[in-house]
């Protein structure tokens, strides 16, 4: 897998803060923040289907708007 360094401007004391968490569990900055991306990409999709099966189980009841969803909740 080909590998690119991206360059980030970050706030020192929140650099500190990942510093102090990279030494004590990770080993690297970049492990870190390829780590944070993937937990990041992973819960986008999971959201992503979460809301994909909303809207299937939403047209199956025939709830057409989010008032109706609201409405629904409300009981």
């Amino acid at each position: 897998m080909a590998t690119k360094t991206l360059n980030i401007a970050m706030d020192e004391q929140l650099l500190k803060k990942i510093d102090r968490a990279v030494k004590k569990d990770l080993g690297s900055r970049s492990e870190y923040f390829r780590r944070l991306a993937l937990a990041d990409l992973d819960r986008r999709n999971r959201w992503d289907e979460l809301f994909s099966a909303g809207k299937e189980v939403g047209k199956q009841m025939g709830i057409s708007s989010e008032d109706q969803v609201y409405r629904i909740i409300k009981k």
